[in-house]
């Protein structure tokens, strides 16, 4: 059986308390000999507790919380036990830089992994050996699977700023292989200098992720629309795309972390359409200097840089046809159609076609002279125009509302320019012309985007349909009855 503790003695007297104090060593009662019965660690312990002082128990708390410490803490491991392809860093201070026996400081944790694409061995310092095993795991697999690319010492603002700069020379093409609009270059300027920049411009191209894109979404999405939500990743994706580009180097970024992000959704907003009897009763209530010209945009569907680098010249009135061949832009000036499909002739209406010539009479304008520029050289402001549009729309939205013979769902709306080219869209595909045509006639790069933009407005010929599938479901009834009889 263990030995019983025995009870903690009596207080002794103040005179042996102090002198037990000034003691140097603990009096330790004594074991059992060897032939008795060996007490069990805690009878044990509390023997030597029992037989200290009450300064001397103090003492050796103080050391058993010190020894605590240092057990609990890590020790570091010799070099040579560490996992492959990863190796201790010490501070300058610690003991094994002075020739010491071990460690004494918290040392960092190098990974590093071999890419044969470049030939050489990727290094990362991490504060954790858990870290650095991760990091090297990951890095491991993507080594394996050919992926894996020596870190690119480029942060995001010097890619946007050169990607910029580039793209502006024409050395940098869209989509379509052609060079970006100036209107276009400033939108996405505009996104990398207040978004992009800002939040991750100081990270290294190669050490942005998606969960740092992700981030980023989420932050521009709590402050902004969704639609500039989804500007700013595609500004950051024109990044990525065209890295080799920037850098002059292919295949130095084969992750690209803007694939796979969760945007939200862009609502969908209904196109502001006009009837054909509305459109004659908005062009009718125009002041006669502006008729033509949004006429020449709801009838041929024109863009409103296109209205406003027109020229004299391109008006082909015995051909039924203007010659769209360029646009004007607020900073640049006169430049190329939006696309190489932006080069087309529009059809020119009888009703269009008077209100040409009547506008032609009254400016007096000829050969190069823009058509309905505040002057033969200067184009219109396309504020001014609206104003002036929206002044009279109002006053005829009065007074037909004080006539009371319109209904009033079929009233006068103000309307924009861009809107009264989708009302020429309407009134092609409601008078019968084909998709195809349509989209010549817009300037669209494929007719993909004409029918995902208009397809909407085609008729709906449900009745024909229906005739359709019931003479197919009448005929597959005779041939059944026929192979039956």
């Amino acid at each position: 059986m263990p030995a019983q503790i025995t009870e903690r003695p009596k207080r002794r007297k103040a005179v042996d308390d102090a002198a037990g104090a000034s003691a140097v060593s603990a009096q330790i009662l004594q074991f059992p000999s060897g032939q008795a019965e060996d007490p069990d660690p805690a009878t044990a312990l509390a023997r030597i507790v029992q037989s200290l002082t009450r300064s001397q128990s103090a003492s050796l708390g103080r050391e058993v919380a010190v020894l605590s410490g240092l057990v609990a803490k890590e020790a570091p491991l010799p070099d040579a036990e560490y996992p492959e392809g990863i190796r201790p860093r010490h501070s300058e201070r610690c003991a094994l830089k002075r020739r010491g026996p071990c460690c004494d400081c918290d040392p960092a944790f190098e990974a590093s992994v071999w890419s044969a694409f470049d030939k050489k061995k990727i290094r990362k310092t991490h504060p954790t050996l858990q870290a650095a095993i991760k990091w090297r795991r990951k890095h491991l697999g993507l080594a394996e699977s050919g992926h894996l690319r020596a870190p690119v010492k480029i942060t995001l603002a010097e890619a946007a700023y050169a990607w910029l700069e580039k793209a502006g020379a024409g050395q940098i093409l869209n989509r379509s292989g052609a060079t970006y609009k100036p209107s276009a270059l400033r939108t996405l300027e505009a996104d990398f200098r207040l978004r992009l920049i800002p939040q991750l411009g100081m990270h290294f191209m190669s050490d942005i992720e998606r969960p740092d894109l992700q981030e980023f979404v989420f932050r521009v999405q709590g402050e902004r629309s969704a639609s500039k939500v989804h500007a700013c990743v595609n500004a950051a994706r024109v990044l990525w795309r065209d890295f080799d580009l920037i850098t002059g180097r292919a295949n130095m970024l084969l992750i690209n972390p803007t694939k796979g992000l969760r945007l939200p959704a862009v609502p969908l907003t209904r196109d502001r359409i006009a009837t054909a009897d509305e459109a004659h009763r908005l062009i009718a209530a125009l002041e006669e200097r502006d008729q033509a010209l949004w006429a020449t945009a709801m009838y041929a569907g024109l863009r409103c840089g296109e209205l406003r680098a027109l020229r004299v010249d391109k008006i082909e009135l015995h051909l039924k046809r203007i010659a769209v061949e360029a646009g004007w832009d607020a900073y640049e000036g006169e430049i190329d159609p939006k696309t190489e499909s932006g080069r087309r002739k529009a059809v020119v209406i009888e009703l269009l076609e008077e209100l040409l010539v009547k506008h032609l009479e009254v400016t007096g304008r000829t050969g190069s002279d823009l058509v309905f520029g505040t002057t033969a050289d200067h184009p219109f402001c396309p504020s001014t125009i609206h104003k002036r549009a929206k002044r009279c729309w109002k006053e005829a939205r009065e007074r037909e509302d004080a006539e009371g013979i319109i209904p009033e769902g079929e009233r006068i709306k103000p309307i924009g320019l861009h809107d009264s080219r989708h009302t020429a869209v309407s009134h092609w595909l409601d008078a019968g012309i084909s998709m195809d045509k349509v989209s010549k006639y817009m300037g669209h790069a494929s007719i993909t985007i004409t029918i995902d933009r208009y397809g909407h407005l085609l008729p709906g010929g449900e009745a024909e349909a229906a005739e359709v599938l019931n003479e197919y479901h009448a005929r597959r009834r005779r041939q059944r009855a026929l192979a039956t009889a």
